[in-house]
């Protein structure tokens, strides 16, 4: 599958592109809008979880633009995960005109949904970091490891789009699950809160069963608090994710020529 995706590289980014252009294709602000939605996202969470609920990270001298930008770091990697996992739904049965294309490459269409997400997470990454230097702030050296801190995340998503686009064929009620798990993942993780207060008891599931939470902690660290990432806790996640997209390939590959079947 990987080798079909390499030998497919001129599908790949003219499927990117052409998705890219649509999801703003008709609108009066255009391209824009890839600007304009992340700060309007940042600015609603931050009065509502910041200003109203008055939630505080315990950092000294934290005011509500540094909550603002912790609480953006985390609502980035749910973004990118909720858009890759929705679509990763529907990515088959949206596209039954590629199905019955025999010569076709249908491996590619989660690589390019997840190209495409992940392109807005780091239009998304710009902005907050351009808050960040803008409010006197620094940048921390340790930046330069936020690829390695967001590799393994989008190895999972990867991985995990492929599974689901398989499931997607099979279970049609499975776009309205994801959707509700998606919510319930976002609350049940360090976004909107620190991870400490979380009860000691609850603390390893929302950990180990949550796959946004050790994501969600390491950006925040080499991002905006200029610490290292947990080696350990990276290491055990890069396994995990690399068993998804393992698992997500055999799958994908065992199952992919009953598509045209059942759609």
């Amino acid at each position: 599958m990987l080798s079909s995706v390499l030998n497919n590289k001129y599908l790949f980014f003219q499927m990117l592109k052409r998705d890219i252009q649509k999801r703003y294709r008709g609108s009066q602000l255009g391209f824009l809008w890839a600007f304009f939605y992340p700060i309007l996202m940042l600015l609603v969470y931050t009065f509502v979880f910041g200003i109203i609920m008055k939630v505080k990270w315990g950092i000294e001298g934290q005011d509500n633009i540094d909550f603002g930008l912790i609480l953006f770091a985390g609502l980035l990697c749910h973004g990118l995960m909720a858009e890759v996992v929705i679509g990763a739904v529907a990515s088959i049965t949206a596209n039954a005109q590629y199905v019955k294309k025999v010569v076709f490459p249908l491996e590619i269409l989660s690589l390019v949904s997840l190209s495409n997400a992940l392109f807005h997470m780091l239009l998304g990454l710009i902005i907050l970091l351009a808050i960040f230097v803008a409010t006197g702030n620094s940048l921390h050296w340790t930046i330069l490891l936020v690829p390695v801190v967001l590799f393994p995340f989008v190895v999972f998503l990867l991985g995990l789009s492929w599974f689901l686009s398989v499931l997607g064929v099979y279970i049609r009620d499975l776009g309205q699950i994801v959707g509700v798990l998606m919510t319930v993942l976002m609350f049940l993780c360090s976004i909107v809160f620190p991870f400490e207060r979380l009860p000691l008891e609850l603390q390893p599931y929302v950990l180990w069963l949550n796959p946004l939470t050790i994501i969600v902690e390491q950006l925040r660290a080499v991002l905006l608090f200029g610490q290292f990432p947990n080696w350990q806790l990276l290491g055990l996640y890069s396994v995990g994710a690399f068993a998804m997209l393992f698992l997500g390939m055999w799958l994908f590959k065992r199952t992919r020529n009953g598509f045209a079947d059942v759609i």
